[in-house]
């Protein structure tokens, strides 16, 4: 099975992918444009279920609309995606703090549910 995991944000929503036991970043996007680049993920990469952290309802109206929704905690995976990436420059940071986000929380959720 193949996972889609999302990281909504005011502004940036970050994406992961896992196709087997592990996640890893794909994409951050703006989150005014999130579902338009989530529906042509879900096709490209074949996604059976998307895990998705705190959001609100509307979002999560839409994304059960195309998928299989896995709510999942989020709490403390932005801290931890700053950490991962303390090592980068902070431009990269900006880049890939949400995308490493929504791997934690896809990780976290396949770790607990797998």
């Amino acid at each position: 099975m193949n996972y889609l995991g999302i990281d909504y944000g005011a502004v940036k929503t970050g994406v992961a992918l896992a196709t087997g036991p592990l996640a890893e970043p794909l994409t951050t996007v703006k989150t005014e444009k999130a579902l338009q680049s989530i529906k042509l993920l879900l096709g490209k990469h074949n996604i059976d279920s998307i895990v998705v952290g705190d959001c609100p309802d509307f979002f999560l109206d839409k994304l059960s609309d195309l998928a299989v929704v896995h709510q999942a905690d989020e709490t403390l995976s932005s801290h931890d995606a700053r950490q991962f990436l303390f090592h980068t420059s902070q431009k990269k940071r900006r880049v890939n703090e949400h995308a490493v986000s929504a791997a934690i929380i896809l990780q976290n959720w396949l770790d607990s549910n797998l």
